[in-house]
């Protein structure tokens, strides 16, 4: 389940929330009645939710503090206060999110918005681990977004053609094969990757300094129409 931290001093609100997104909602809730007893609580949990109202003025300085422990802990602000009320510095990026407290069907939209805030974090997550692994491998590895620009390259793959590490990123693609062998891979290897989605093949790669590589390569179409590229084993030059 999503472990939650609910923070209100309403004890009878809390409770409510406690009932209806732990039981009905499939949610793990943690309830607490102050902002000190909140913070002894926040470690392991994957969303804040806080009122900001009325008897607990201190809602603000629980933000605050969690954002010193995490800048991307979700965080959804659960209040009776009109969201002009709510201070526009209050919204730091993705992870802060507000909802008006108002009886039962803002529980239900509660409920969304945790899923949601919790399921970017994991994606976002998982795309940090996955280009941790891509930076680590011993092939090299660009991704180019859907527009043909280089979107990532690991060390390897810059180094082997001679950039230095974050020189490939912004360029496009073609930038790193002559000019042939990229006018070939955009008119044959593509609309074979957009069939089958995955091509093996050698290429003639341009470094930075002008001289040529043959590469053992491998290109992979993702669903969004991004590219992975893969540099296997030592380029040979020419």
């Amino acid at each position: 389940p999503i472990r939650v931290l609910y923070a209100d001093d309403n004890a009878e609100f809390a409770s409510l929330v406690d009932a209806t997104l732990g039981t009905e909602e499939g949610f793990e809730v943690v309830t607490a009645g102050s902002v000190e007893s909140a913070l002894e609580h926040v470690d392991g949990v994957d969303c804040v939710v806080s009122n900001l109202d009325g008897s607990t003025p201190d809602g603000d300085d629980l933000l605050a503090a969690v954002r010193d422990r995490d800048p991307t802990l979700p965080f959804v602000l659960f209040t009776v206060k009109s969201l002009r009320d709510v201070p526009a510095t209050t919204f730091d990026g993705l992870w802060t999110d507000y909802l008006e407290k108002n009886g039962l069907r803002s529980l239900e939209l509660l409920g969304q918005r945790v899923r949601r805030l919790v399921a970017h974090q994991a994606t976002r997550t998982a795309a940090q681990r996955g280009l941790a692994a891509a930076q680590a491998a011993g092939e090299g590895i660009a991704i180019v977004d859907p527009d043909g620009t280089v979107e990532f390259a690991n060390t390897v793959y810059a180094t082997r053609l001679g950039y230095e590490p974050g020189e490939v990123e912004g360029r496009p693609w073609q930038d790193c094969y002559t000019d042939a062998e990229a006018d070939r891979i955009a008119s044959s290897v593509l609309p074979t990757v957009a069939d089958d989605w995955r091509w093996t093949g050698e290429c003639v790669a341009r470094r930075n300094d002008g001289d040529t590589v043959a590469v053992q390569a491998r290109i992979v179409r993702l669903e969004d129409a991004s590219l992975v590229i893969v540099h296997d084993g030592d380029a040979a030059q020419s």
